[in-house]
């Protein structure tokens, strides 16, 4: 049944794109070509129209490795490769100070911290793990995955197993959203936005000779209904993936996920909105901070490769202390 998603989108993939193939790219190149009268669409230079074939079929060329990569690629797991790894997130070995330790649990329990302060701020970025249990502020453990979780973990019961920075579980992609794929889901989300407004502009000419006149029945069934049913879902669809993008560019920005806006930051719950701001102290790092962190640099802004990052979240203390044991090791 998890199959069904996945498989219903790649036959509205298809439909869409051999629909805007037969009845919009093809009779243009004829018509160019001198092989049709072209009425009822618009007839471009032949630059024009090579240019537009180019352009869409490297958008589609994306879209298509962009859902491939988004369905079958890693959301990220907790590692456990390493000593290092295996000490933090099956033995619960963080090495943090008493002190501090009493010190979160005091922050996250006084809902009247200063949050705003740059010297908390940093402490708090330092800290391995901020994110605790809402009593008492201990480490948070998975039961099934018999791990502690890193910051921003969370369990999907549908994959079974526990996710670094997940997003949300997409039944379209069957898989998680998570750290690693996170980047390609958005990837996926804006290629589909460019290949429905490319078929909404293209098709427009066609969707307007659609209301002439039924002259055969069987050309009216066969193409201009078809016409029709397709670009009112393109339309709806364009619409739909604007909103569902611009909602995850919000997040992006803010450096949130869907589960920390819906079940923390608008819960009705002041603790639990008091401990998603004691940690979201920790990962904003700013607007364009937060987007190179998803994106990574500019040339690879618009290719689906994974910027790096382990996805644990560990403190600013823990990374110095990594740099300079390799400094030592070299």
């Amino acid at each position: 049944m998890s199959y069904i998603y996945p498989a219903f989108v790649v036959i509205l993939i298809t439909t869409v794109y051999t629909t805007f193939l037969a009845f919009n790219l093809i009779p243009q190149v004829k018509a160019v070509n001198g092989d049709s009268d072209g009425q009822y669409f618009y007839t471009p230079s032949e630059p024009e129209l090579y240019g537009v074939l180019v352009s869409f079929h490297v958008m589609f060329g994306m879209l298509i490795t962009c859902f491939i990569l988004a369905s079958t690629s890693s959301p990220g797991y907790i590692p456990r490769e390493t000593s290092a790894d295996r000490k933090r997130w099956v033995d619960g070995d963080f090495e943090i100070k008493d002190e501090d330790d009493n010190r979160v649990k005091e922050i996250i329990q006084d809902t009247k911290a200063d949050l705003n302060n740059s010297r908390v701020i940093a402490w708090l970025k330092s800290i391995v793990i901020l994110e605790r249990k809402k009593q008492y502020g201990y480490y948070r453990h998975c039961s099934a995955c018999n791990l502690y979780k890193p910051d921003r973990t969370h369990h999907c019961r549908i994959c079974d197993r526990c996710i670094l920075r997940m997003d949300h579980h997409c039944p379209w992609i069957r898989n998680c959203v998570g750290h690693r794929n996170y980047k390609t889901f958005l990837l996926l989300l804006f290629y589909a936005i460019a290949c429905l407004g490319f078929i909404l502009g293209g098709m427009a000419r066609r969707l307007v000779y659609a209301f002439r006149p039924i002259m055969d029945t069987t050309v009216f069934l066969l193409e201009d209904l078809l016409v029709l049913i397709v670009y009112l879902l393109c339309l709806f669809l364009f619409i739909a993936l604007c909103m569902f993008f611009t909602f995850h560019m919000n997040l992006t920005l803010n450096n949130m996920t869907t589960i920390e806006l819906r079940e923390k930051k608008n819960n009705t719950d002041p603790f639990i909105v008091h401990r998603f701001n004691v940690a979201h102290a920790k990962f904003d790092n700013g607007y364009w901070n937060n987007f190179i962190q998803i994106f990574g640099p500019p040339w690879m802004w618009l290719l689906p490769i994974f910027p790096g990052g382990d996805g644990t979240y560990l403190g600013t203390s823990v990374k110095k202390s990594s740099e300079i044991e390799s400094k030592t090791q070299i």
